[in-house]
């Protein structure tokens, strides 16, 4: 027998695409289904990585609910407290 005669699913380039699309879509399925923290998710992680660097932090809190802003404030305020 001789080597395959299509080596490729749909094209050279289109394969590795499709590829990172598939993937990328079965890690979106995956954390809807593991009903997963916000600031544990892949949008927000990715979020946080490309997000320009700001001083006051507003851009990566912006999907936060009310309760996790106030939360993180909290907590921020208390890391303060106890560093000085």
């Amino acid at each position: 027998m001789s080597a395959l005669k299509y080596p490729y699913l749909i094209s050279k380039v289109a394969d590795p695409i499709f590829g990172i699309f598939v993937g990328a879509a079965a890690f979106y399925l995956y954390e809807r289904r593991d009903d997963r923290e916000q600031e544990h998710t892949l949008y927000y992680l990715a979020q946080k990585r490309f997000a320009k660097v700001k001083k006051d932090d507003n851009a990566v809190d912006a999907g936060l609910t009310a309760t996790q802003r106030e939360r993180r404030i909290a907590e921020a305020a208390a890391f303060e407290n106890s560093a000085k």
